[in-house]
C-alpha cells in the first residue's frame, strides 16, 4: 500500500509517532542510497552523458527532517491542511529537498525500499545537537514548508480575495440603493413640509395650526436625520466605502498555521563527487562540491571560460576539455 503524505490517515500515523518518539535519528549514507547519485542540472539538462560517478566523503553534516502540518483558513472556507517534510541543515538552515525526497518515498512507498542490501537505516546513536540549533532549524523547516505549498496558499488567497471582492460588492451596490432611497424620502419630505407649511397658513382654528406645526416639526427633524445619514453616506462614497472596505479585507485575510508533527535528525555526509562524461565520442571528467541526498552543494564554473553552469549554461564535452554552452 501506497501511503499518501497528505491523507489524514498518514497525519495520525505521525501523531501518534511523534508522541511516542518526537526525534528520530538516521546517518544517510552514499553505500544506503546505492551510489544513487543526484546530477545537478547543469548535466541532466545538457548533451552529455554520463558514463559513471564516485563520490568521496569528507566529513559528516547535520540535517534535521521535519514533518509540518500547515494549516490555512479563512472565514469564507473550511481550514485546508497540508502535510509537507521539509530538511534543513542545522549549522546553514539551507533546505536539503532532496534529503526530503530520500526520506519521504523511504516511508511512504515500504514497497520500493531505498538500497536493495538495506533492511534499515543506519543510527549515529552519539548524534547531539544543541537545543537552540535545533530550534532553530525546526523555525527554519517551518517556513521553508510553507514556500513549499506557495501555490497552494496563493490559491486559498485568491479565492478569499475573490470572496471579499464579492461582498464588498454587494456592500457597495446595498450603499447606493440606500442613497437612492434617501434622496427619495427627502424629496417627499420636502413635499410634505410643503403642504403643512400651507395647512399652518390656512388653519382656520388655533387646534388646527397647533395640529399642523407639530406634525411639520416631526417631519422636519425625521427630513435632517435622513439628510445626516444621506451626508454620511456620501462621504463614504466619496472614499470608496475605504472603512468598510478594509474590514471586509481584513475579516477574509488567511490565516497560516504551522506544527512540527514530527522530525529525524540526520547525518549525512559531504565531499566531492567525480563524473565521468562523454559526448560525441570525447570523454573527460568534471569535479563538484557534493552531499548525499543533497546533491551539488556549491556553485560550479566552466573550466574553460569560468562562467557559472547553471540549467541554461549547460556542461559541455569540447576537442579542447569540459566546456560550457556559453564557450563552446
Amino acid at each position: 500500500m501506497v501511503l499518501s503524505p497528505e491523507s489524514e490517515f498518514a497525519q495520525q500515523l505521525l501523531d501518534e509517532a511523534a508522541e511516542m518518539a518526537p526525534i528520530g535519528q538516521l546517518a544517510l549514507t552514499n553505500h544506503l542510497i546505492d551510489d544513487s547519485h543526484r546530477y545537478p542540472s547543469w548535466v541532466t539538462e545538457s548533451e552529455v552523458s554520463v558514463e559513471d560517478s564516485s563520490f568521496s566523503p569528507y566529513y559528516d553534516r547535520t540535517a534535521i527532517c521535519v514533518f509540518v502540518k500547515i494549516g490555512v483558513e479563512t472565514v469564507s472556507e473550511y481550514q485546508t491542511q497540508f502535510l509537507e517534510a521539509v530538511t534543513v541543515d542545522v549549522e546553514s538552515e539551507q533546505p536539503l529537498p532532496g534529503i526530503s525526497e530520500i526520506l519521504v518515498e523511504g516511508f511512504f512507498a515500504p514497497g520500493e525500499p531505498l538500497s536493495s542490501d538495506t533492511t534499515g537505516y543506519d543510527v549515529d546513536e552519539s548524534l547531539e545537537v544543541s537545543s537552540e540549533k535545533l530550534a532553530n532549524a525546526v523555525s527554519a523547516g517551518q517556513k521553508a514548508a510553507v514556500e513549499a505549498v506557495r501555490d497552494e496558499i496563493v490559491e486559498v488567497r485568491q479565492s478569499a480575495s475573490r470572496s471579499a471582492d464579492s461582498e464588498f460588492e454587494e456592500y457597495r451596490q446595498l450603499q447606493e440603493q440606500r442613497i437612492n432611497e434617501l434622496r427619495n424620502e427627502i424629496n417627499q419630505l420636502s413635499e410634505r413640509l410643503q403642504d403643512l407649511t400651507t395647512d399652518v397658513d390656512g388653519a382656520e382654528s388655533q387646534q388646527q395650526r397647533v395640529e399642523a406645526l407639530e406634525k411639520r416639526r416631526e417631519l422636519k427633524n425625521e427630513k435632517e436625520d435622513l439628510e445626516t445619514e444621506l451626508e454620511d453616506l456620501l462621504q463614504e462614497k466619496t472614499s470608496g466605502f475605504a472603512q468598510e472596505r478594509q474590514k471586509i479585507y481584513e475579516r477574509h485575510a488567511i490565516e497560516i498555521t504551522t506544527k512540527p508533527v514530527a522530525s529525524t535528525l540526520i547525518t549525512y555526509e559531504r565531499g566531492e563527487i567525480e563524473l565521468s562524461v562523454s559526448q560525441d565520442g570525447r570523454t573527460d571528467t568534471v569535479r563538484a562540491p557534493y552531499a548525499i541526498g543533497a546533491g551539488v552543494t556549491d556553485e560550479v564554473t566552466c573550466k574553460s571560460c569560468q562562467a557559472p553552469l547553471s540549467e541554461a549554461n549547460y556542461l559541455s564535452v569540447t576537442p579542447d576539455g569540459i566546456g560550457c554552452r556559453s564557450c563552446r
